[in-house]
Order: C-alpha cells, then structure tokens, then sequence
C-alpha cells in the first residue's frame, strides 16, 4: 500500500470531536439566580477594574476565596 493510500485511508476515519457541552452556561442566568442583576454586575466590574466574579462577591459581601469553595461544593456535592 503506497503512503498516499494510507494517508487517505487515515484521514476517512478520523472523525471531528464535537466538544459541545451538553448543557449551555448562561452566565447572565447564573447571575439572576444569585439575586443580581447582570448588568449592574459588569458596570462594577467595569468601574472598578475587577472581575464578574470579583464584582458578585462585592455584592453579596463574602470573600472571593469563600464563593469559590461553595461554588465548587455546590457543583460537587458527594465527595469520593
């Protein structure tokens, strides 16, 4: 078999991996749900220079260090 033919043959079975999440993140929805409102979330951030997350913390008033931990025990209840 020459190398054109394997090259050929190689290229028919790779496929494209569709790295698509299942479930589509919406920031803005993740931000109402917390009980803020998006808009006002970027113009903090925006004036201040800081992140979204920077700003939500602000504005719930807990450290940013605290949000992060409960954001991630809220996403990974059962602990192996």
């Amino acid at each position: 078999m020459g190398l054109e033919n394997r090259l050929r043959q190689l290229e028919s079975k790779i496929q494209p991996v569709n790295s698509i999440p299942e479930h589509q993140f919406d920031l803005d929805q993740s931000i109402e749900h917390l009980g803020l409102v998006p808009v006002t979330v970027r113009e903090l951030a925006t004036s201040k220079g800081s992140s979204l997350v920077e700003a939500m913390c602000e504005m719930l008033g807990i450290e940013v260090r605290e949000f992060k931990r409960d954001l991630q025990e809220a996403s990974y209840p059962v602990r192996w």
